[in-house]
Order: C-alpha cells, then structure tokens, then sequence
C-alpha cells in the first residue's frame, strides 16, 4: 500500500449525517459478542470497554447484540433486550460513550436457527425446518402467532433502547440472524404469505423495521444486511442485496446501511482470519452504495488506517467499522487523527482472544492488547512512573520480553535486553513465515520499534549465564527465553531418517532438494498445518499425520478449518487423521489405525516433522532464582501457550519489576 499524506486521512475525520443525529467522524466500532454480561444486563464492564473506544475517537458505537425474544438466548452470556431491565444498563453504557462525543445505538437481533437451544431449553425458531449447519439441530417452523410474536419483540427492544439513552438502533438482518432466515431462499422455504416470492420474504423484514421507526422516533434506525451468503445456489446474492437495500433505504425505513457477508454455509467468511485479505469484502459495500440514497458502512477484516481513508475516499462507502483493529488499539482514531499512525498497535487478524462463542466461554480480549476487555480491571491502570527506578535485564527478544522491556522502560526504569538470536521478535518471526501468516509480524515489529523508541539497550547475539549477570548486577531479571521443542510420546525414532522441529523447517534448515515429507502432528494447531503448507509451497510432497478424528482440529477456535482444508486440497496435501504413529525407522512411518488397529505404513519418506507440545525452556530461570536473585519470568518459559498469554505475562511482569 503506497505511503499516504497527513491528509490522506482527512476523509475519515469527516462528520457523517445518521437520520437527525451526526457522527464525528467515518469510524465505527460494530457489534460483536463480549460474553461481559452479568444476568443479560450491560453493566460496568461494557462501559469500561466502550468508554475507552470512544475516548479513543470513534464516531459511532454499536453495542453487543441485544436479543429481542425469550425464544432466542444464543450463548450463557447473552443481553437479554426484550426485559424492562436492560435499561439500566443501557444507560450506564450511553453515558460512558456521550461524555466523550461518540453516538451509541442498541444492536436489536433474534438468532433463529442460528441459536442454541441448550440455555432456553427451548426449540429454534425458523422460516422453514432447515437443519441448523453446525449442530444439525432441526428448528421449529413459526407459526403466525410466532412470527407476530418476534415483530413487536424487536418493536419492543427499541423502545426500551431509547428509553436507556441510545442515540437508535441497528436491526441485524447479517450473517446470523432470522430476519436474513427470512430473507433468504436458502433458508425460507415457505409457501405462505412469508415466504415464496421475494415480496413475501421481504415482509418479516419490513414489518419489523416499519415497526421499530415508530418507536424510535427521531432516532437511528440502521440495517445491517449481508451483502452475499455465497451459497449462489439459493442464497443472497449481491444482486438481491441491493435490491433489498433499495427498497428499504428509499421508504426512509433504513438510516444506514452496514454490509455484512458471508451465511450458515459460508461461516468462515463471517469473520476470517489471518488467510483473506484485508478489506476482502468492500466491493459489497460498493455496489449497494451505488444504489441507496443513505449512508453504507463497509466492513471485512479492515484494520489499518490507510484502507480504510482509500474505501472512504473512491467511494465505495460512507463510513468503515474497523471493530477488530480498535480492539487492539482503543487509540486507533486518536492516533491516526493526530499525524502518528505509525503508533497504532496493529491487529494481526489472528482471531484468538475475540472470538468468544466457544466451548470454554471465555471473555473477549485481544491478543495483541492484553488489556482489552478487562479496562475496568486496576492491573490496566494507566502505567506511571515508579518510585524507584531499577536497573533491569530482560533476556529474550520474543513478544513476552519485548513488552516486558516496554512495560519497564514507561515505569521509568533502566533496562536492556538481551537476545541469543541476531534479531529480535522470537518464535514468532518463524511463525509469519508460514503461508498466510505474514501479519503475525505486525505483533512484533510494533513492540521492536516501542522499545528503540524507548531507548532500551539492546544486544542480540548475546547468550545470558550466570556469570554474566552476576558481573552486571542488575536489580531484577525478567527471563523470556521461551520454550524449547517437545517430543512426540510413545513413538520411536531411529537412525536414519531426517527429522526436523517446525521452527528448524522455517528457519530453512529442510533440505534443498524437496522430497517426501511427513508432519507427525499431536497437536493440531497452526503449527502443523502451517509447516505443512511451508513445505508444500516449496516443492514438497506432504502428509499430515495425526491420531484426531480430524486435520487441524484446533483450528476450529479461530474459524480457519474451512479455509485450511481448501488450501490444503488445491497444494494436495494428504491427511491421514485416526493414525496412531508408533516407529520412524529408516524411510518410513509406521502405526496402526486407532480404531481397528489395522497396520498403517508410509513408505519413501524423505523428512519427518514432528509437531508436539513444546516445553519451557526454564533452567537459566531456577539458576538465578537459586542465586538469590530478583527474578521474573514471562511466557512460553513459564508454559508454553499462545501469543496473547506470552504479551499479558509480559506487560505483568514489566509492571511488576
């Protein structure tokens, strides 16, 4: 992307008319799932993390989903918008957000078969039984009284919205609702007066947005409609969205108009990962602004400031949500507004810590901002000076130690870093390697440049001992180093075959000559598959072994297995789940099926790479501790986890020392 002028970006600071109200300016942080509530009710939380996005300069603020019926209670933590109580919070919400000058609107949603029935103990309701795709659960057909029922729901929601002091609301007809059920003829199969024609799948939507006008009055009334399900065969197509659109927009129905993509047979498209492209989904939002008299937010994985003016200022929408890089940068508006772009902590699009709707229920976070999400909390307290000033060694260059050093050095404190290696940023560099991967960089380039401008001492090529840091006689020692390869259990590996961790395999340590390679995976994240596709990309024949029912298993946490297996197929990688691998020997695996115990054997294998769990690299810690020293320790030396565990621990220990 070319380099842009300061005022390149005046077109995002421009405000936007919305109905009777005006945003400051184009940016906008849109709904998303928090799991913050506590008994469906916004509460501190929420207006901790919405207050510090709009103190960071967004002009327009979209609450987490409000649900608008007792027949939809999609996840445990989910706003209950149909109860009288929800009004408290959302007042508590508007406050936060209108002392700093942001508009806030209630974001009015009914899941249908989209939904979960395990909280309300309740059937989905739906246009037509269509099994839902990921529970394969059976949804009840709504009846009239039903579908009367969920119009004055959400007529009922906005009411209540205003009455909370919300500036309107934004009715979502996207990727999970049942309006777009209703909408859409791959899901509303129906012969009656709802369903058939597009007028009559056209007749849900407009009773409900007919309805909640009144209720708001002078408010926003806003449309967040998917611009294509890519399912051409029955769904939305980008054609009927902008018919949809039109329709609405010119009967003053709509304000705005948020564009969405993606449906129940295109999940991964809802909010891809590191593999689409930034802004991947603009051109949706393109063509509908072409067709309505009203504004269109576009929307799609756009998280750097420079895309987003570029969308703005050729026309392809009015206003862009860059929900995810606000995330990861409250200060995102601030920031670009004032000429320092290049301070923005960016968003590497990994989708760990912000998607919430998992097995484990965990609160949204951010891998990159540790203090997402949990703003309220004193640990997140601005940093300030220490009152002591120390003389601190961090050794290790990964992300743990590089915000350690940061941390430390904004406390006030005197500190180097020392890495082993000849360049900073860790496991991590290897891992941006990978196909696809390359923003996982971003995490570490940001926080390089943090500690240089902090004017942290720093020595690469430097192996830390005992001796050494007796010699230097720091105050406290916060030790980084990370982790180092684990072993695959129960399998025995003779002579004879090469055998490669991950990290050696990315640092080009393969052979030059690509052969036959097998990834012997135990753990079934991005690290198998990622190696797997570096080889593959450099000429290689590849198979993924593993003992799972499945490939890449893990990837489901982050919505890449969709995307991982078509890339996989177009590279022919073959996968060979259900193996149990029981002996490298010479040019072959060997094993049994783990279910009928059958014997498995591949043979001419040229390379092995076995992905197993890693393991803390922590004797330089337990040396300096049984010293006497003050030391601290901070990601994969601990445990080896993730990249947003390795930041947190980091910014805990910079803080502590």
């Amino acid at each position: 992307m070319p380099t842009l002028r300061q005022d390149d970006f005046d077109c995002l600071f421009a405000p936007l008319a919305l109905g009777g109200r005006e945003a400051a300016n184009r940016l906008v942080f849109a709904a998303h799932q928090t799991n913050f509530a506590t008994h469906h009710r916004f509460e501190k939380r929420h207006a901790a993390y919405y207050g510090a996005r709009a103190a960071g300069g967004a002009g327009l603020i979209v609450l987490e989903g409000s649900v608008v019926h007792p027949s939809d209670w999609p996840y445990e933590y989910a706003i209950f918008g149909y109860e009288a109580g929800v009004v408290a919070g959302y007042r508590l919400v508007a406050d936060a957000v209108h002392r700093h000058g942001a508009l806030a609107l209630a974001h009015l949603t009914h899941s249908g078969m989209q939904g979960s029935s395990h909280y309300s103990q309740l059937p989905l309701w739906a246009p037509s039984p269509v099994p839902e795709v990921n529970s394969r659960e059976m949804p009840k057909e709504m009846e009239e009284e039903d579908i009367v029922s969920v119009i004055d729901g959400f007529v009922q929601a906005a009411a209540y919205a205003m009455a909370g002091g919300l500036d309107g609301v934004e009715i979502n007809a996207g990727q999970d609702s049942l309006i777009r059920q209703f909408l859409s003829p791959l899901t509303n199969q129906r012969s009656d007066g709802w369903g058939g024609s597009a007028e009559n799948r056209l007749r849900f939507a407009r009773a409900i947005l007919e309805g909640v006008r009144g209720a708001v009055g002078p408010g926003i009334v806003g449309l967040r409609l998917v611009g294509d399900e890519y399912a051409p065969w029955a769904g939305i197509k980008p054609e009927d969205a902008v018919e949809i659109a039109r329709l609405f927009t010119t009967a003053g129905l709509a304000d705005f108009v948020s564009v969405t993509s993606g449906s129940i047979y295109s999940a991964h498209l809802t909010r891809p990962g590191l593999y689409a492209p930034p802004g991947f989904a603009a051109h949706l939002s393109a063509v509908i602004k072409a067709a309505v008299p009203v504004p269109v937010f576009a929307q799609g994985s756009i998280v750097d400031p420079g895309m987003a003016a570029g969308i703005i200022a050729r026309g392809e929408a009015d206003a862009v949500e860059m929900t995810r890089a606000l995330i990861a940068d409250p200060e995102l508006p601030a920031k670009v507004r004032e000429g320092n772009a290049a301070a923005v902590r960016p968003c590497v699009l990994s989708n760990q810590d912000n998607v919430v709707g998992l097995v484990q229920n965990p609160r949204l976070s951010c891998v990159n901002n540790p203090a997402a999400g949990y703003e309220a909390t004193p640990e997140f307290a601005p940093l300030t000076r220490a009152p002591v000033h120390y003389r601190v060694l961090v050794v290790g260059g990964g992300p743990a130690g590089l915000e350690a050093a940061r941390v430390a050095a904004l406390r006030g404190h005197s500190v180097t870093l020392c890495e082993q290696d000849g360049g900073l940023g860790g496991a991590i560099r290897l891992a941006a390697m990978a196909p696809g991967r390359e923003r996982l960089g971003l995490a570490v380039d940001w926080l390089e440049a943090q500690v240089r401008r902090l004017n942290v001492t720093i020595r690469t090529g430097t192996v830390v001992t005992l001796a050494e840091v007796q010699e230097e006689e720091p105050d406290a020692v916060i030790i980084a180093v990370g982790a180092r390869a684990g072993t695959v259990p129960r399998v025995a590996f003779t002579d004879g075959m090469p055998v490669l961790a991950p990290r050696q395999v990315m640092a080009g340590k393969a052979a030059a000559t690509p052969g036959k390679a097998v990834v012997l995976d135990v753990v079934g994240d991005h690290r198998g598959m990622g190696v797997a596709e570096w080889l593959a990309d450099h000429g290689w024949t590849v198979e993924v072994v593993t003992r799972d029912m499945f490939v890449g298993q893990r990837l489901t946490a982050s919505m890449e297995l969709t995307p991982w297996n078509q890339r996989a197929a177009a590279k022919a990688i073959v996968f060979r789940p259900q193996v149990v691998v029981e002996k490298v020997d010479g040019r072959s695996v060997s094993g049994i099926d783990a279910f009928d115990r059958s014997p498995v054997v591949i043979g001419d294998v040229d390379l092995v790479v076995p992905v197993a769990h890693e393991v803390p690299d922590e004797d330089l810690y337990f040396t300096l501790k049984e010293a006497g020293l003050r030391v601290f320790r901070a990601g994969d030396c601990v445990a080896p986890r993730s990249l947003a565990s390795a930041i947190l621990e980091g910014y805990r220990a910079g803080r502590e020392v």
